[in-house]
């Protein structure tokens, strides 16, 4: 209909449409356009409906988001109070402890959920890098003990050294022969001299035994005696700890002295000193002390002897004794003053000073003097000093001679 009145004429629209079959088919389109609105009409009743559901819904929407969001708020707040906080400080905690910092405390080790059992791990963590840094200071200050015994060590070896070849030097310098014995007689030192007094071979050292030695000797011809029973002699003195002199015969004419100390935790050292020469001028000495002695005593001459230094008689011969009057036990160890009178004694002390300003006086010098025996007596005196004030022995020695009889006859003879 709307084509035919568009492209031919309304009236030609209006004459297909205004027909029976149209308008009853217009009233039915009507009929249902009216049913159709009123399905609408209700649908916008319930949309109504639904509208006002809707807008309780979305205020219960907005309540239950409200109440969530406050919710979430409040688990956001509880989780950094009491999770995320402890667990950041518990991190930190652990981080200063690795890095060295062990000397803290560490948070929440008293709750009892996780964030205190996590809390006590790093307590003990904390605890066994305390144990470990203790332990690692103590490896330190071992470590250092160490090295500084090793080093006292080190020092004390070379002090030992040292000592052992100063004493080895001292040892073998000595102009006596040296042997050091332990308990058992087994030789613990012995130096170049022993050697050479003995013959030793260079098998003779130190951890030998002095039986070795013994049977050297007498195998030699150094040794007289019993091997064995001189060493069970030897090994009874080292028991006792008692000092010893003795002195032995080598043969041909040597002689050697002996003389043993014990030592401070048992053994013994004994020094030998070859004394052949000294025995021998020792000798010679006697012979020559008692050939003067022998020449002094029988000469005329009276001769007396003073020590310089008290003035005191130490030698009387006995034509002294015979013109003193006294015995030579009466006359040694005196002073002047103690044999004769206060004026001669005063006499006899002035020569004597008179002596230490020069070394003799040969020039004989005439003094009268009171005898406490023989009376006054005239005496021609020579004197000489022996020795010095800086040696040990320093003497005054007078030659005395009695002119008392000489002097009456000059005085008769004028």
């Amino acid at each position: 209909m709307v084509r035919r009145a568009t492209q031919i004429s309304p009236a030609a629209g209006r004459e297909w449409g205004d027909n029976d079959a149209n308008r009853a088919m217009r009233s039915q389109l009507n009929a249902d356009l009216e049913a159709f609105a009123r399905i609408y009409a209700d649908r916008a009743g319930d949309v109504t409906e639904l509208d006002g559901k809707s807008r309780y819904a979305s205020w219960y929407l907005f309540a239950l988001g409200l109440g969530a969001l406050m919710l979430a708020a409040l688990n956001v707040f509880v989780m950094r109070r009491y999770v995320i906080g402890p667990l950041s400080q518990i991190t930190e905690a652990t981080a200063l402890i690795a890095a060295g910092k062990i000397e803290l405390d560490i948070p929440f080790v008293s709750r009892t959920d996780e964030i205190g059992h996590l809390a006590r791990a790093v307590r003990n963590f904390r605890d066994a890098a305390c144990r470990n840094l203790e332990l690692e200071q103590l490896e330190i200050g071992t470590a250092k003990q160490r090295d500084t015994a090793m080093g006292e060590r080190d020092k004390l070896t070379d002090k030992y050294h040292a000592t052992k070849w100063q004493l080895s030097a001292a040892i073998n310098s000595m102009p006596q022969g040296m042997i050091m014995l332990d308990p058992a007689a087994k030789v613990l030192a012995v130096n170049d001299q022993y050697r050479k007094i003995y013959g030793l071979p260079p098998t003779i050292k130190t951890g030998s035994s002095l039986q070795e030695i013994l049977q050297h000797r007498a195998e030699n011809g150094l040794f007289a005696g019993n091997v064995a029973g001189d060493l069970v002699a030897v090994v009874a003195r080292i028991a006792k700890r008692q000092p010893s002199t003795d002195e032995i015969s080598l043969g041909g004419g040597r002689v050697v002295s002996i003389r043993e100390r014990p030592m401070d935790g048992g053994g013994v050292v004994a020094v030998h000193d070859d004394i052949t020469e000294q025995r021998r001028s020792q000798r010679i000495l006697e012979r020559t002390e008692q050939f003067l002695a022998t020449i002094i005593e029988n000469v005329p001459q009276a001769i007396v002897a003073k020590d310089a230094r008290n003035l005191r008689y130490v030698l009387v011969n006995r034509a002294a004794e015979a013109m003193i009057g006294m015995s030579r036990a009466e006359i040694m160890g005196k002073a002047a003053r103690e044999l004769f009178s206060a004026e001669t004694a005063e006499l006899i002390e002035r020569r004597d000073r008179q002596l230490l300003g020069q070394e003799h006086q040969l020039d004989a010098i005439v003094d009268t003097v009171d005898n406490p025996v023989r009376g006054r007596r005239t005496v021609a005196i020579r004197r000489l000093q022996v020795g010095g004030p800086d040696r040990e022995s320093h003497l005054f020695v007078s030659m005395i001679e009695d002119r008392t009889d000489q002097a009456i006859l000059a005085g008769a003879a004028a």
